[in-house]
């Protein structure tokens, strides 16, 4: 783990651990290396540096919407800086090459399969894209599906304990039953929804 995330992970632990009171389980299920995907649900933009704190010691890469490089140049700094890639969803391709290029590194890569956040109150996930399986496959490795309980809302309330801040690491799956096709790509997207809602099932609070 390199320093800067040492520090990262310093400046994290007490906001998450202490101040907000968040859960981790299945922490054994995460991999020590990579290269792997990891794949949260995704409601709130406290969902990147959670799930970072989480998988540490683990070091992450970052698949992130460019809107945060371009409207905030220091916040885009840092979060470059913490091994966020842009991925410019009118020019998705790109984003893809530079994610399979750090998966053929050895790095972890984070990319949150809905695409965006799910600002619905009634849907456990928003329909996945199939950007997730498609890295896996090209890149021949797999995916650790997570699911991120109660990060939506105010964090007032993760405070005052009126909510369950958790996040829950499922059991990796093994993307080598998968071809790189088409119809290779929908069925593994297709398991990886099964998984996502599987692990929602399983709120802890």
């Amino acid at each position: 783990m390199s320093l800067k995330w040492k520090i990262a992970y310093l400046v994290l632990h007490p906001l998450f651990k202490w101040l907000f009171g968040a859960k981790v389980i299945g922490k054994e299920n995460i991999p020590p290396h990579g290269p792997y995907i990891v794949a949260p649900n995704h409601t709130s933009f406290w969902d990147p540096p959670f799930v970072g704190w989480a998988m540490c010691p683990v070091e992450t890469y970052f698949l992130a919407k460019i809107d945060l490089f371009v409207h905030n140049k220091l916040f885009g700094a840092l979060i470059k800086f913490l091994h966020a890639i842009p991925l410019d969803r009118k020019n998705a391709i790109k984003g893809l090459k530079e994610g399979l290029r750090a998966l053929n590194e050895g790095k972890v890569l984070v990319v949150f399969p809905e695409g965006t956040r799910n600002r619905t109150r009634d849907k456990i996930l928003l329909p996945l894209k199939e950007g997730v399986a498609m890295l896996a496959l090209k890149a021949k490795v797999n995916i650790l599906p997570v699911f991120l309980y109660e990060s939506k809302g105010s964090y007032r309330d993760w405070i005052l304990r009126k909510r369950q801040l958790a996040i829950r690491f499922g059991e990796v799956i093994d993307t080598s039953e998968f071809t790189y096709s088409k119809e290779g790509i929908k069925s593994l997207t297709k398991e990886l929804e099964r998984r996502l809602l599987q692990l929602a099932k399983s709120n802890p609070t």
